[in-house]
């Protein structure tokens, strides 16, 4: 482990993407789905070491081959697809999946849709002395299906967490701090990604229907800041498009995507009520954060849940 190295990468042509990637991961053979005058690819990275960091946005149809990895990639992907075949075999995941990437050993193809990823890489060595099942037992114990919500709450808090220690500067990030980060993240990707961690993926049944709001409610609490559409929460429920919006309209007598905007308020609301005085803090800023635009659109919508104005909330600090 080292200190961290942060790195930020922005390009609009393809050759480039493809060094990136063959300089962060591997060698690959990258190709542009549409009109290349359209396309975008953003890599940033905080590097420490036997862990990294990533965020990675493509914004067009991209399908790349890569050599194996040679380490434990965890992913969540934040908006769009991604696919992955390693020889394990096909996987379409979508927005709020958590899930275990590439076999380390394995070659692999990717086909990103637009997708934006928080992409998470531990070294194999970083696993011994932890994991008693050593020497690529770790690799032999890993699930590549998507985590169940709870854990994948718990992992994107790890994450936060740990990136959290190093996005100051000026803060001392000596090697036992390091040292701790990098086992907190091998620990906690064992007891997410290894046997046990998955459930079963029931299908479109009637019976099932109150348990498709549970993980809907489940979803939308854990990632309110993704860029969602029903079609991705349907998705994360395992379940049909209408499916899911029958469920919500039968047991809360709502919509999924009214919901979600709820939810969201809710988190605008704690945040205007923990602004500190003075701080600079607006509900303009705080309400674009969490995707409402329309000012006063959101103000009528806030009034009238909190029976107040989003100003007198942030005033009452």
């Amino acid at each position: 482990m080292h200190e961290p190295i942060v790195t930020e990468f922005a390009t609009t042509d393809p050759e480039q993407a493809r060094a990136l990637i063959a300089e962060a991961y591997r060698d690959n053979r990258l190709q542009v789905r549409g009109t290349v005058e359209n396309y975008r690819f953003e890599h940033n990275r905080c590097d420490l070491g036997d862990v990294h960091f990533d965020f990675l946005h493509n914004t067009l149809t991209t399908e790349v081959a890569v050599q194996p990895l040679g380490r434990v990639v965890l992913l969540r992907v934040l908006g769009g697809v991604l696919e992955i075949d390693d020889g394990i075999g096909h996987r379409r995941l979508g927005p709020g999946d958590v899930f275990a990437g590439p076999h380390p050993g394995h070659d692999y193809r990717t086909g990103m849709h637009g997708a934006r990823l928080q992409v998470t890489g531990i070294d194999l060595a970083l696993f011994t002395g932890i994991d008693p099942a050593q020497d690529g037992g770790t690799v032999g114990r890993l699930r590549y299906e998507p985590v169940s919500r709870a854990k994948a709450q718990r992992w994107r808090q790890t994450v936060e967490y740990v990136t959290g220690m190093f996005s100051d500067p000026d803060a001392e990030n000596g090697p036992l701090v390091l040292g701790a980060a990098g086992r907190l993240m091998a620990a906690v990707a064992l007891d997410t990604f290894t046997a046990g961690t998955t459930g079963p993926r029931p299908g479109d049944r009637r019976d099932a229907v109150p348990d498709t709001v549970r993980r809907g409610i489940a979803f939308l609490e854990a990632n309110p800041d993704l860029d969602l559409g029903v079609a991705d929460i349907a998705h994360a429920c395992r379940v049909s498009v209408r499916a899911l919006q029958l469920a919500f309209r039968r047991h809360l007598d709502t919509t999924p995507m009214a919901y979600l905007r709820r939810v969201r308020l809710d988190r605008i609301r704690a945040e205007l009520r923990d602004a500190e005085p003075c701080g600079g803090a607006t509900v303009t800023c705080i309400a674009a954060k969490w995707g409402f635009l329309d000012g006063s659109r959101f103000s009528a919508q806030y009034r009238a849940i909190y029976g107040e104005s989003p100003g007198q909330t942030l005033r009452k600090c």
